[in-house]
């Protein structure tokens, strides 16, 4: 008896509950740059890393038995689970974030624009279908505009910058967009917020040994109150909200369609800049903004 095909995503328009579900995950995690730039203050970044994970162990727990979320446990299901948290919970923090340390605020976040680049790679060869001529172009759009838009708010040239960085880097952009594609494949049968609660919990349990060996008394008791903010929005607001907004978009829109939204997290970023950080706000960007919002534009009209 042959299996039955995984059920598609629903054909859905610009303004519908996928798109919302985008826009939320791209307004929290486009505030996750300044809330980490906040919460290394008290806490050092690698801890912070790992924080982002472990701290929003209790509440995927609460989220879990509240909702009787089953655990993805059978058949090809245990892996596609424990793959989705190395990649999307332990892999992408762990592997941006100490690549970020070791190279230019440009040239990383050039790597997050290219995101949704790894996502269609990987998507068109699990699917075995190769994205349309407007998906292409849309995304060359929305490309070209983040270019700008990050060559002219943090600049692309650095003494800062090493490959070392920008291979970490990069690698953790792919490990994310590794875990998106395998995440949506999982929503249809487990929903997405059973999907990734159960990938916190198995990557936070992975994960607290070598915070517990890292983070001793003086280290708790030195972090400050904007360092527990921070732990608090990157935990419940970075892993569990946006994921979980992020995961269902992607199922019920298509991953081609909304992973393109991603190009609008250095607008977000900026945007923050502007308003908590006084950044000024150029002609310049305002235009790249524009041209990226056009290049998503072209990807989700039907």
């Amino acid at each position: 008896m042959s299996k039955a095909a995984p059920p598609r995503p629903s054909a859905v328009g610009f303004f519908s509950l996928a798109t919302a579900g985008a826009l939320v995950t791209i307004l929290t995690w486009g505030g996750t740059p300044i809330i980490t730039k906040f919460g290394i203050e008290s806490v050092d970044v690698l801890s912070l890393a790992l924080l982002r994970t472990v701290a929003a162990l209790p509440l995927a727990v609460v989220i879990l038995a509240a909702l009787r979320c089953p655990l993805p446990w059978r058949g090809q299901d245990k892996w596609l689970v424990l793959a989705f948290g190395v990649t999307g919970v332990i892999g992408f923090p762990v592997l941006f974030t100490l690549g970020v340390g070791l190279t230019s605020a440009g040239h990383a976040a050039v790597v997050t624009a290219a995101t949704p680049v790894f996502v269609g790679f990987l998507e068109s060869i699990v699917s075995r279908k190769f994205p349309p001529p407007r998906w292409w172009i849309g995304v060359s759009v929305a490309f070209v505009g983040a270019l700008v838009l990050i060559g002219e708010s943090v600049g692309l040239d650095s003494v800062d910058a090493t490959w070392q960085g920008d291979l970490l880097a990069a690698l953790g952009g792919f490990s994310a967009a590794a875990s998106f594609v395998i995440g949506a494949r999982l929503t249809p049968r487990y929903g997405a917020i059973g999907a990734t609660m159960w990938s916190v919990v198995i990557a936070s349990v992975f994960l607290l040994p070598f915070l517990v060996t890292r983070m001793g008394v003086e280290a708790w008791a030195a972090v400050e109150p904007l360092g527990w903010t921070a732990i608090v929005y990157l935990s419940v607001g970075s892993t569990i909200v946006a994921y979980i907004t992020w995961i269902y978009a992607l199922s019920r829109g298509g991953i081609g369609r909304m992973s393109v939204w991603q190009f609008a997290l250095p607008v977000v970023g900026v945007a923050g800049a502007a308003i908590f950080l006084n950044e000024p706000l150029t002609p310049l960007l305002i235009a790249a903004t524009v041209i990226i919002l056009f290049g998503v534009g072209l990807v989700q009209r039907r």
